[in-house]
C-alpha cells in the first residue's frame, strides 16, 4: 500500500494576536488560526481473486488533518476529531498514516467477503456485463477546510460510494471546532433556549429562496418532503458570513435534488445567538 504525504502550509502566527484580532477587527480582517495542516492521499484497487479480468473495488481517499499547533493538548483533540469524523469510531489510531492504511485494508477486506458469492454466481451462469456491474464497487472520500479564523475551525467531510445499487450515494458532514477547547460546537453551544422552531422557519425560508420557490407548496412540488418537518439537524458549519446547514440526499428531498445547503446570514439569526457563544465575536464585534 502506498500513501502520499503532502504538507500544505505552515502558519507562523501567535495565538494571542489572533484572539486580539477577533475582538477588535471586522470579520473580513480576521487573521487565520496558527494551525498547520498535512494531507494524505491514497488510491487502492482490488480485483476479485486477484484477476484483472474480474470486477473490482476502488478506493480513492484524500485526508487533510491538523499536524501542528502551539497547544499540544488542543492539537490532539483536533486531530482525534478529524480522524473519527473521516474514518469512523472503529478505526482507533492517532497516527493518520496508520488510520488511512487500516481504513483501506478494512474496505478491501469487506469487498473480499463477496468473492464466494461471485464465484457461485459465475459457476451457475455465464458472465455478463450487468452481473459484473453488481460487483463493481468504489468509494471516493475527502475533506476540506471551510473556515479557519477567530478561534474557529470549520471543515466538511465528503464521501461518494457505489455498492452495486442503481445509483451512487453521497454524504456531506460538517464540523466546527472551537480552538480554545478543541471540542466540536453543537447547536446548544450557539443558540439560546427554545431556538428550534424559529430556526426551522428560517432554514425553510432560506431553502425556498435558494430554490426560487414562492411558497411551501411549490417547494414540495419541486421534490422536497413535508417541509413543515424540516428541523435543524446539527450538520452545520460556521464561517464569517453565517451558519450553513447541510441536508444530505433523501434527508429532506428526493434523490435528484441531491444535498441541500441552507445558508443563514448572521443578520437573520442574530437574535437567536447566545451572547456568550464561541461564535459571538463574529456577530457582536463592532465594525
Amino acid at each position: 500500500m502506498k500513501s502520499t504525504l503532502i504538507t500544505l502550509s505552515a502558519l507562523a502566527l501567535l495565538f494571542g494576536t489572533m484572539l486580539s484580532s477577533c475582538n477588535n477587527v471586522a470579520p473580513d480582517k480576521y487573521m487565520e488560526n496558527p494551525v498547520t495542516f498535512d494531507t494524505i492521499v491514497i488510491s487502492e484497487q482490488y480485483h476479485f481473486l486477484g484477476d484483472s479480468a474480474n470486477p473490482f473495488c476502488s478506493l480513492v481517499s484524500s485526508f487533510i488533518y491538523p499536524s501542528d499547533y502551539a497547544d499540544s493538548v488542543i492539537l490532539q483533540k483536533m486531530k482525534q476529531h478529524f480522524l473519527t469524523s473521516f474514518f469512523g469510531e472503529d478505526i482507533v489510531a492517532l497516527d493518520p498514516n496508520i488510520a488511512m492504511s487500516s481504513y483501506a485494508k478494512k474496505y478491501i477486506a469487506g469487498y473480499k467477503e463477496l468473492e464466494q458469492e461471485l464465484v457461485a454466481l459465475f459457476s451457475e451462469n455465464d458472465k455478463n456485463p450487468s452481473q459484473e456491474a453488481l460487483f463493481t464497487y468504489y468509494e471516493i472520500s475527502s475533506n476540506e477546510i471551510l473556515y479557519n479564523k477567530c478561534g474557529l475551525l470549520s471543515y466538511r467531510v465528503f464521501v461518494e460510494f457505489y455498492t452495486g445499487d442503481a445509483q451512487g450515494k453521497h454524504a456531506y458532514n460538517n464540523h466546527t471546532l472551537y480552538l480554545q477547547t478543541g471540542e466540536a460546537l453543537k447547536e446548544q453551544d450557539i443558540f439560546i433556549e427554545g431556538y428550534q422552531d424559529e430556526l426551522s422557519e428560517i432554514i425553510v425560508h432560506a431553502i425556498a429562496k435558494d430554490m426560487d420557490a414562492c411558497n411551501l407548496e411549490e417547494l414540495e412540488n419541486r421534490g422536497y418532503f413535508n417541509v413543515k418537518e424540516i428541523y435543524p439537524n446539527n450538520n452545520f458549519y460556521v464561517d464569517e458570513e453565517g451558519i450553513t446547514y447541510t441536508y444530505n440526499e433523501y434527508e429532506i428531498a428526493a434523490y435528484n435534488i441531491g444535498k441541500t445547503d441552507a445558508k443563514l446570514p448572521f443578520d437573520e439569526i442574530r437574535h437567536l445567538i447566545r451572547e456568550d457563544s464561541p461564535i459571538a465575536p463574529l456577530i457582536f464585534t463592532k465594525k
